[in-house]
């Protein structure tokens, strides 16, 4: 995305420019991605699957599979060699075939960026009775729309329960009361929130738009109601 396209895209959506290319960037591994042999085998969920199949509003850091079928380290660093062959800005820093997942870290370099950013990408070995289905993304950075398979809805709001029992993180919460209104079904969890409400607020202006902000009051009125303090 060039610099004048991506200040009026940051202006007219009221987020950070950082966010806005990290997602142009995710766009395109997942177009690479989807074009491959590896999507038969994946799964996409968490927060980053959530905002481009499900229409989310809070950006994401982080693209997160479940591995259905093996895929070896080879064939996963072939692919993202494609993306960097396409995208100069982008490096692979890092591949591992670890016990658990298979992890690859992605690095963003610019001129017009005081720092460089990552993309981590991690396919975890296990399913755990996740269902999936198969759906478009979608997002305002990237004129690509590649089709995969993403946990329905249900598989992810019991991914994030999972989320929220061992890491209690503000972004966790956030989309979990999403998914529980897109379900239809009362946002209660069993779970202790922990965080403080500026430290909530804090840490979730970073990635929603800032004209949803109103949205952030919304959770923490709906966690003092529902949720275990």
């Amino acid at each position: 995305m060039e610099q004048v396209q991506l200040n009026q895209l940051a202006t007219e959506l009221k987020i950070a420019p950082l966010s806005l290319l990290r997602e142009e960037a995710e766009m395109l591994v997942l177009e690479i991605l989807s074009k491959s042999d590896l999507p038969k085998s994946l799964i996409f969920y968490g927060g980053t699957a959530l905002r481009l199949a499900y229409n989310c509003p809070r950006f994401s850091e982080d693209l997160d599979f479940l591995l259905t079928d093996s895929i070896s380290e080879k064939a996963l660093e072939a692919t993202l060699l494609k993306v960097v062959e396409l995208e100069p800005r982008l490096s692979l820093e890092d591949i591992k075939d670890k016990r658990q997942t298979l992890f690859a870290l992605l690095k963003y370099r610019s001129e017009n960026l005081k720092h460089p950013f990552s993309i981590k990408i991690e396919m975890a070995k296990r399913k755990n009775g996740i269902s999936k289905e198969f759906r478009p993304l979608a997002s305002p950075c990237s004129v690509f729309q590649p089709v995969l398979y993403v946990a329905d809805l249900p598989s992810l709001y019991k991914t994030k329960q999972w989320a929220i029992a061992g890491r209690n993180m503000a972004r966790d919460w956030f989309d979990l009361w999403y998914l529980a209104k897109l379900l239809r079904r009362p946002f209660v969890v069993e779970s202790q929130f922990t965080i403080a409400p500026a430290e909530f607020k804090r840490e979730m202006r970073r990635f929603i738009p800032a004209n949803q902000w109103q949205l952030i009051d919304q959770v923490l009125k709906d966690i003092g109601k529902n949720a275990t303090r």
